[in-house]
């Protein structure tokens, strides 16, 4: 579809603004070069160069956006659930992420992971590779092939990782500019490198010293891990006692670019670190179903929307043990009713309008003009047959999209677009 003129019918539900819900149902919707133009709520004059696409009766919602995944963890999620953050790391995760130096390996598994994330419908994703700048391109090939917008990483670590998955500076530092260089070709599918610095442990301060002046020299975005364990937290502090906090490790080390940075779990923080997250305007990456798995605490997720920090939804595989973001959704909100119950409602719970903002347009902002259906704005979407839901009873547009988030699942989505084009299932042929 991408360079000509669209016409959509269907019944249209997003978040463009925290809290509210904008419902076209039985809408028209005009696309432009991958753009939206706008809506009509009768279907309009138009002429031979523009195509028509009957969708009646189906859900179309703005597509999932992952902000936070580990892609070498796929193999190992659903494992070690009873252990906590850093145990669980040493007894599965480094040992598994360390198989990624075999090329083979490498390319069996990120298909298989990018086949899956277009399955559940993420159009958009935040993605750790590992540390080898090969397996990491490999990665950003399977995106660019499958016609999915991610950001991905090269993993940087010079210690605390364990057998066969540490480099040295010097080493961490050459791959990541040889990667950075690499990765230039991928830009035009909508797939780019981002600083990644594993988490502050597993960095030396000379490399963070390093990919902080490499973020400010490539105008490169940094994602990284704050806050999830309070074993973690004591250890940062441990390893940085000049830092006030372990937010500001980062920042001390200059890997807090405004607005582009993005931080997993956020769990445990102090107030200095919630200004700071604001006046950065980090994305925090929200990740229920891994702070639960491994024991790390709850997110006051609604305090720290009511604080003005922007928020987005991550599985978080494999700590998480699903990638179908309607999960998160699902578990972002049980979880913030349940820190309501135990703390005596010192916390406020979150509703399924702020869930699904963060969902669609919270995680979306990262990746430019998408994840609401706005005027100029991609059209970045999904096309929900939703039959099996309506079939006893009527229901809303609104009470639709719940059944789907809560009840449904991959096989409910019949198309996905990116930028106006549907984008078929990858790597079939396997």
């Amino acid at each position: 579809m991408t360079h000509q003129r669209y016409l959509l019918r269907g019944d249209f539900i997003s978040a463009p603004e925290l809290g509210e819900m904008a419902v076209h149902e039985d809408a028209y919707i005009s696309i432009e070069n991958g753009r939206i133009t706008g809506f009509s709520d009768q279907r309009p004059n138009t002429g031979p160069d523009v195509t028509f696409i009957d969708h009646k009766g189906k859900l179309i919602i703005p597509g999932f956006s992952d902000v936070h995944i580990h892609a070498v963890q796929y193999v190992t999620r659903g494992l070690g659930y009873d252990m906590e953050l850093l145990p669980w790391l040493e007894s599965y995760t480094f040992p598994e992420e360390a198989r990624f130096h075999d090329p083979q390996y490498a390319e069996v598994v990120f298909r298989d992971v990018v086949r899956d994330l277009w399955a559940a419908g993420t159009l958009h994703t935040a993605i750790y590779s590992s540390i080898n700048t090969d397996a990491s391109l490999e990665l950003m090939d399977c995106f660019a092939q499958a016609g999915i917008s991610a950001y991905v990483g090269k993993v940087n670590m010079d210690r605390n990782g364990g057998e066969n998955l540490e480099e040295t500076t010097e080493e961490s530092v050459r791959e990541t500019i040889r990667f950075i260089e690499s990765a230039k070709p991928y830009a035009d599918k909508r797939v780019w490198p981002i600083l990644t610095p594993r988490f502050a442990p597993s960095c030396s301060d000379e490399l963070l010293k390093r990919l902080g002046e490499l973020s400010v020299e490539h105008g490169l975005p940094v994602q990284s891990h704050v806050n999830e364990n309070m074993g973690e937290i004591a250890w940062v502090k441990d390893l940085f006692p000049g830092s006030r906090d372990y937010l500001s490790v980062y920042e001390d080390f200059g890997l807090l670019p405004k607005e582009r940075t993005i931080m997993a779990h956020c769990i445990h923080n102090t107030k200095q670190e919630i200004d700071l997250f604001r006046e950065k305007d980090v994305l925090i990456a929200h990740n229920p179903d891994s702070n639960s798995n491994l024991a790390s605490g709850i997110m006051p997720t609604g305090d720290m929307l009511d604080a003005g920090l922007r928020i987005g939804l991550g599985s978080d595989v494999g700590g998480g043990n699903r990638l179908f973001i309607g999960h998160a959704i699902d578990s972002a909100m049980k979880q913030s009713r349940i820190l309501w119950a135990l703390t005596d409602h010192a916390h406020r719970t979150i509703s399924f309008a702020e869930a699904f903002h963060m969902a669609t347009t919270g995680g979306g902002s990262f990746f430019g003009q998408t994840g609401t259906f706005l005027p100029g704005y991609t059209f970045d979407a999904l096309v929900i047959d939703d039959r099996r839901f309506t079939r006893h009873r009527p229901l809303t547009v609104f009470e639709r999209l719940q059944k789907f988030v809560f009840a449904g699942d991959d096989r409910d989505i019949a198309v996905r677009y990116m930028a106006g084009q549907a984008v078929p299932e990858p790597f079939t042929a396997e």
